[in-house]
């Protein structure tokens, strides 16, 4: 009697976890219209590193454009995907164009990592254009990687006691923590 009890718990879990792994498979579409009045369909696909398709119309004028990211970095997401699309429909909606943005952060997870966040990696039309634009726009953090110099120049003066710490760092912090954990490491390794 325990014996066909605990089967039948086990094929109860089993035939969930495929369930869900089922919705996940799936592309839900999510329709929004933008400021611009554009009808657009929003679907995502894939599990860890998810793809955002988008795809809108207006009277003579189609336009597409794809995200990828991990959204699983966010709380939001992980405690209910469904809410966590919504709420990215709903702040595509306040834009004129729903491919303009070179990268999607999430309302939902402001202070999310920028794995999280979904980056523009495919469009057509209008995004295209805005996203050549964008290249130039990621080239000015050049010019905040000297003042990551200028820190990483005070932590060459530690980074030659303790490289063990700089790669623990690395290797379990995220990139904008790297330096910060570096030092932590390095005060208790010591």
């Amino acid at each position: 009697m325990k014996l066909g009890i605990s089967i039948l718990i086990i094929v109860v879990f089993c035939v969930e976890a495929l369930a869900q792994d089922k919705k996940t498979g799936n592309e839900e579409k999510i329709p929004f219209q933008t400021k611009g009045r554009d009808a657009c369909v929003m679907s995502a696909s894939g599990q860890g590193e998810i793809r955002l398709k988008i795809e809108c119309r207006n009277q003579d004028k189609t336009y597409s454009c794809e995200f990828m990211g991990k959204p699983s970095y966010c709380r939001a997401y992980n405690k209910n995907p469904k809410v966590f699309w919504n709420q990215l429909s709903e702040d595509l909606k306040k834009t004129t164009n729903a491919c303009e943005s070179p990268v999607l952060k999430h309302s939902m997870c402001p202070r999310a990592p920028s794995q999280s966040h979904l980056k523009q990696v495919d469009g057509s039309g209008n995004p295209n254009q805005q996203s050549d634009t964008a290249k130039p726009e990621k080239k000015p953090p050049a010019t905040p990687k000297p003042s990551s110099k200028k820190t990483t120049t005070k932590s060459k003066s530690t980074a030659p006691e303790n490289p063990k710490a700089r790669k623990m760092a690395k290797e379990n912090c995220w990139e904008f923590f790297q330096t910060f954990c570096t030092y932590m490491i390095e005060i208790f390794v010591s």
